[in-house]
């Protein structure tokens, strides 16, 4: 939703009962934002540069109150803007060079002026406990300072705290690991290793571990995968922030991992937003180092995420690499997109080796923006693929999909339900209740859908898919 500076409202927040806000001072060396002024609550708050995003960091408690942000561009009126997810509902109000607006929670939002690239603002809740940087099970960096580390390994029992206002340039391995935590409202800046050097590096690659949890941090620079839970158990990813700007900077990498709960992220990538996999990673996938991640990915919920999706890649992927016997009980639930913008898609199933894919469920998302394609569902072969066999994708869901379509989309983005054989099939897809901006779908042509070895592919307004009133069938 695009407004204008003529005909856009917002409450305005008394400043002297505004809560009471803490923002972080960054090192003089960082890149700084020479397009932005940023204000919340009277505070002034520091705006980064990275070439994608500009972004801020700041941390209120909502139950004080609201804050009212005071956005200023400094070289041009303010005509059009956005204030992204459209979900939050946030009206502003554009003065000559100067956006107004209200946060009331803390929400993790994208301010989209004409003209520029975004201001990524993200509102953090109050730390409940900070661990002390005399424990000796603490790998602490202080703020204020930019700490160049390299490779740095987190063993059982240790947590890893950037704080506020610090910039750790490194990457993360945690090997054969058991509880452990990386947290803090610092950066983890990937700018150590250099895209054009040939380095093509996971920034977190946790490896075979137990009991691991990743919150609060700030993702920047990457060169190659972001997050990567491979071969492990219980994971907790929330409030992660991330900006990725080389192709293949995927968000987070489930590879090989169960019991996996994501959640309040905002990942913006220039590849897969989210993706579950299952392969060898080696020399020729990012990273010199060898991991066995092929183990049948598991119980996985992603829910509560904010996702753009840059020049490659898809927001919601399993796939491609699946060189197992299963994948299954994966739910994507209460997702805002807001871009795919080339030649991905929303909703993303790529099997390309012998796996069954099984019980997967797409729900509550709604989608700004899209190009190429909205559904991608096939079994096939690629330069991707390790398997000669081919596997399965049986039960899978999508209930609740509003898609904001834009006239450009019609007769350009399409959906692709495609099996590779009569043995192995595409089945039991149901479609409940989709919206196109304010009309429900009533007829499966409406999503421009091309079928091949698929059986039971079901379009319904209802939950009762023993009565569907619009439904194909194609083998």
């Amino acid at each position: 939703m695009i407004s204008t500076a003529q005909d856009s409202s917002s409450q305005r927040v008394d400043a002297t009962k505004a809560p009471a806000i803490q923002h972080f001072k960054h090192p003089r060396s960082c890149v700084f934002s020479k397009e932005f002024l940023l204000t919340v609550a009277g505070q002034s708050i520091e705006v980064l540069h990275t070439e994608a995003a500009a972004f801020a960091n700041f941390v209120f408690d909502p139950s004080d109150g609201p804050v009212e942000v005071v956005v200023k561009r400094l070289h041009d009126t303010i005509e059009e803007f956005a204030i992204r997810p459209v979900k939050l509902g946030i009206e502003g109000k554009a003065e000559v060079k100067e956006l107004r607006f209200t946060l009331e929670n803390t929400d993790k939002v994208s301010v989209e002026i004409e003209g520029m690239r975004p201001l990524f603002l993200w509102a953090n809740p109050p730390e409940t406990v900070k661990p002390s940087p005399e424990d000796p099970k603490v790998r602490y960096f202080k703020r204020g300072q930019i700490y160049e580390i390299g490779e740095l390994e987190i063993n059982s029992g240790e947590t890893l705290y950037i704080e506020g206002g610090a910039v750790l340039k490194a990457r993360v391995i945690c090997n054969n690991a058991q509880d452990v935590t990386i947290r803090g409202y610092g950066i983890l800046d990937g700018g150590f290793y250099d895209r054009e050097r040939g380095d093509y590096v996971a920034s977190i690659v946790f490896n075979r571990c137990r009991r691991v949890t990743l919150h609060d941090i700030t993702m920047i620079h990457p060169s190659g995968w972001m997050v990567v839970p491979g071969a492990s158990e219980h994971v907790e990813i929330y409030n992660l922030k991330q900006i990725g700007e080389v192709v293949c900077s995927d968000g987070i990498d489930i590879v090989g991992s169960k019991h996996v709960h994501i959640h309040d992220c905002f990942l913006r990538n220039n590849d897969d937003c989210v993706v579950v996999k299952a392969l060898l990673l080696g020399k020729k996938n990012l990273t010199a180092a060898q991991f066995d991640f092929r183990e049948c990915p598991e119980d996985i919920l992603i829910e509560n995420c904010t996702l753009l999706c840059a020049e490659a890649g898809n927001a919601m992927e399993i796939g491609h690499e699946l060189s197992v016997e299963y994948v299954r009980d994966v739910t994507f639930r209460n997702i805002d997109v807001l871009s795919v913008h080339t030649n991905g898609a929303v909703f993303s199933l790529h099997n390309n080796d012998r796996a069954n894919i099984e019980n997967i469920t797409f729900e509550d998302i709604r989608i700004e923006h899209c190009w190429d394609k909205f559904i991608d569902f096939r079994i096939s072969k690629s330069r991707f693929s390790s398997d000669e066999e081919r596997g399965h994708i049986r039960g899978v869901t999508l209930r609740g999909i509003h898609w904001h379509m834009m006239p450009c989309n019609q007769g350009y983005t399409v959906s692709i339900i495609g099996g590779w054989s009569q043995d192995n099939l595409i089945e039991d897809v149901n479609i409940i209740n989709m919206r196109i901006n304010d009309h429900v779908v009533q007829d499966i042509d409406e999503l421009e859908i091309t079928t091949r070895y698929t059986r039971n592919i079901r379009l319904s307004e209802a939950e009762d898919l023993a009565a569907l009133p619009h439904s194909v069938a194609t083998v």
